[in-house]
């Protein structure tokens, strides 16, 4: 055989068999789907209570102690947001005797009091922003103070270079300071010319879109590789429910801050072994700087022979580029934050009852699908995680890219109706 017509051979097998790979794609059984963790049992009440009376030691464990025993307390108040008298004693002392913790303690008890006390610190946390020596632990307190107070803003940015000289070649501290100076955000951009830009690249894209204080849920959709988005059998838009909070909400360039907005690209499914994630399929994606940029851009670029932010603002059309969001999961992944993904819960939501987002659980800055677990059974009652991948995966190829985008800040959540008009918009251009 020659070599052209090998070649031909060769590319006819290779089509042949991504055809056939693409009519077997992937798709998880929500019946096979089963979380022994979401059961109702003695031993569900026996870890509730084993968390209760972790949060109630925080009010007589040792503060010199390395045994590990006050972090995981302070862990177990800070992403179940349990509160009792006795934690909140507990918070009290810790802040009081702050100097005596260690350092990642000092960083895990801001994170809490940052979550949990959001007005009640003001006065200590005025002294450590100004003790401080640690990047990170300043970028909380200075967070939580410039949230409890807004007038400590010009305070604080004076206070940046006065602890930190070299404050400018740091890219938390950068971060942080671009915080403490905005003021009123830019008009978020017209979202069609961001559907219609998808067509530079023909990867799908998870839309994730989100109200800016992050405390009630967002609504996410897939564009397809055609450029149209994901409908039902009846014709009407796909939507999941998913929060981008963390149980902190923290900014997005601090560490186990909420999902920072912009372009995350997704490299394939995952099935998490922790079990308050669950066993819920998951996406997987990596922030630009977490990976490399050929592993970032799937291997097939919009710009070739492009540094690091060129490429990752080449995802994006003109009119996008002066968008306030735009850099902040660029910056999250040089800072260095990592592991962000989009996954579903097992922890009962019993524990989030009260808040604008229940039932769905905060994270530790991932994005969260709505999941309902049958309490006796340990299988899926709803799950929008489920119907997210399913969708995502649906179509050929299971990588793409997903881009969270925050509205505005209106108080409820974010509702189809908000969205599929801009889409059925959209799609009558591509139609035309």
């Amino acid at each position: 055989m020659a070599a052209t017509q090998y070649s031909k051979w060769l590319l006819t097998v290779i089509f042949t068999a991504s055809f056939f790979a693409a009519k077997t794609q992937l798709y998880f059984d929500k019946e096979k789907i089963i979380s022994p963790y979401s059961i109702q049992n003695e031993k569900a009440e026996k870890r509730k209570q084993r968390l209760i009376d972790q949060a109630n030691s925080l009010n007589t464990l040792n503060i010199d102690s390395s045994d590990g025993e006050l972090e995981s307390a302070i862990w177990a108040v800070s992403q179940f947001l349990v509160r009792t008298p006795q934690s909140d004693s507990g918070v009290a002392r810790l802040m009081q005797q702050f100097g005596r913790l260690s350092s990642g303690n000092q960083r895990a008890l801001m994170e809490l009091v940052y979550g949990l006390y959001p007005n009640t610190f003001v006065t200590e946390a005025k002294r450590i922003v100004q003790q401080t020596d640690h990047p990170k632990l300043f970028a909380q307190t200075a967070s939580y103070l410039y949230r409890a107070d807004a007038g400590l803003q010009s305070w604080l940015l004076q206070l940046l270079p006065k602890r930190f000289p070299n404050y400018s070649s740091n890219d938390l501290l950068t971060a942080l300071q671009q915080h403490l100076q905005k003021n009123n955000t830019t008009a978020l951009p017209a979202l069609d010319s961001l559907f219609a830009h998808q067509q530079l690249h023909k990867f799908k894209v998870v839309y994730s879109f989100q109200r800016s204080h992050r405390n009630a849920p967002g609504l996410a959709v897939v564009q397809q590789a055609d450029g149209r988005f994901a409908k039902d059998e009846q014709g009407q838009l796909k939507s999941f429910v998913q929060l981008a909070r963390s149980a902190s909400n923290l900014p997005y360039f601090i560490t186990n801050g909420s999902t920072p907005q912009g372009l995350y690209a997704i490299t394939g499914t995952g099935i998490s072994k922790n079990v308050f994630i669950g066993p819920t399929p998951n996406l997987q994606m990596v922030m630009m700087h977490e990976v490399n940029p050929p592993t970032f851009t799937h291997y097939f670029p919009i710009v070739f022979n492009a540094p690091p932010e060129k490429l990752y603002r080449s995802y994006f059309p003109a009119n996008w580029q002066q968008w306030s969001g735009l850099m902040e999961a660029y910056q999250a992944g040089k800072i260095g934050r990592s592991e962000i993904i989009a996954h579903g819960t097992t922890i009962d939501p019993e524990w989030f009852k009260g808040q604008p987002y229940y039932p769905i659980s905060p994270t530790l800055g991932c994005l969260c699908g709505r999941e309902i677990w049958d309490p006796k059974t340990g299988k899926i009652s709803n799950s929008d995680q489920l119907n997210l991948v399913n969708t995502f995966i649906e179509t050929p190829g299971t990588k793409g890219y997903l881009i969270v985008i925050n509205l505005d800040d209106k108080p409820g959540p974010v509702t189809p109706e908000e969205i599929a008009p801009i889409i059925e918009r959209f799609e009558k251009t591509i139609q035309q």
